[in-house]
């Protein structure tokens, strides 16, 4: 327990005052002295008897880099005075993770931005309750640790690389996402990425793309296995594993949104998905990080292989390959409100430019290390 700014201003106006009494005479005594004590015994007292409060968290789902997040914290200790709380967050998030409210358990929130991809660490919290009139405050480290997912960034594939996609798998029968339809009202399983924000916002009900059967379904993925890789004994900037990420769930998405069932495999773990539950897909990839003795190969007979080099991304379709640039829309498109989106972040933008207009080597053969020859872009 200590006093607080208020609190050190209080006393010395009271002793100011018991100084003036001693001089002059027990009315100023009186008058302000006897009661500045009144008031900081009793403030003692008051913080005094609240005990360690409770901390509850509440978390956003998980979400792309960029996008924004609202945490909620509930703070609940047995008398209701003020309190002051500072959630501890990592350097992957962003925000002011302040809240000013009373211990009475009512929910607050405040704001992050999502920044890099990963599984970040939020906690604990530092609360500080003060007494009813400020003047003395009990500060309390809470261990209340919670972990905020943030998923890779998810970008359309270039034409090329969709046609690679589409051409890797023996194709089968079944229903597939066709041409955009119209709008209906969004139910329960549909995709997020389909959701019509304009026409949502101008009514009470999420409405969401509904894109029909394709007549054409010859070009219908069956099942795909991606392996994500990271070369053996290669000195891997984090730049480059968070560019894999990315590339492996942009082909993971496109596949899921052509029907066909995904198995995901890399050096930390494996995950399975099929159209509408991307997530775990997602998560696998957001948990994605160097591991301790990298593997060279984690699925021998993939689909698709993307492996991470010392400087550079290579992204694998059975005999063909399709670099880094060539894989990712990264430029502006239009969509189909004829609206310009950025497929990608203008941080992440530039940190792909950066890294990858002269580091991205495309291989002429198949996934081979004895049989590739290679080609590097200047």
């Amino acid at each position: 327990m200590r006093p607080t700014r208020r609190g050190y201003m209080f006393t010395l106006v009271c002793l100011v005052a018991l100084s003036a009494g001693i001089m002059y005479g027990p009315r100023a005594l009186d008058a302000v002295v006897i009661p500045g004590f009144i008031a900081l015994f009793a403030s003692i007292i008051d913080i005094w008897r609240v005990s360690e409060p409770s901390v509850e968290r509440t978390l956003p789902s998980p979400a792309e880099p960029g996008t924004k997040a609202q945490i909620s914290l509930k703070i609940k200790a047995d008398r209701p005075v003020p309190v002051r709380a500072v959630d501890t967050i990592p350097s992957g998030l962003t925000g002011t993770p302040v809240i000013e409210t009373v211990a009475d358990g009512t929910s607050v929130e405040y704001e992050l931005t999502r920044r890099d991809r990963g599984c970040h660490t939020i906690g604990p919290v530092t609360v500080r309750l003060r007494d009813r009139l400020g003047l003395f405050e009990r500060v309390f480290m809470i261990d209340n640790t919670d972990s905020v997912t943030v998923f890779p960034q998810i970008c359309s594939l270039t034409p090329v690389a969709a046609n690679a996609l589409r051409n890797t798998t023996s194709p089968t029968a079944g229903p597939k996402r066709g041409s955009f339809e119209g709008l209906r009202e969004y139910t329960r399983g549909d995709a997020l990425r389909d959701v019509h924000w304009k026409s949502s916002a101008r009514h009470d009900d999420l409405f969401t793309r509904d894109f029909g059967s394709a007549a054409d379904q010859d070009t219908q993925l069956d099942s795909l296995t991606v392996a994500v890789n990271i070369e053996q004994h290669s000195d891997t900037s984090i730049e480059f594993v968070d560019a894999a990420a990315t590339a492996a769930a942009s082909i993971c998405i496109e596949a899921l949104d052509q029907g066909a069932g995904v198995q995901l495999q890399t050096p930390t773990g494996n995950a399975t998905a099929v159209a509408g539950s991307e997530d775990a897909i997602l998560e696998r990839l957001a948990e994605f990080s160097l591991p301790v003795n990298p593997l060279e190969d984690n699925i021998a007979n993939a689909d698709i292989h993307v492996t991470v080099r010392a400087e550079s991304v290579i992204v694998y379709f059975g005999e063909r390959t399709v670099d880094f640039g060539d894989l990712l829309s990264i430029h502006n498109l239009e969509s189909q409100d004829g609206d310009t989106v950025s497929m990608i972040a203008d941080r992440e933008e530039q940190t792909l430019k950066r890294n990858y207009d002269d580091n991205i080597t495309v291989s002429t053969d198949a996934h081979s290390d004895d049989s590739a020859t290679e080609e590097r872009y200047t």
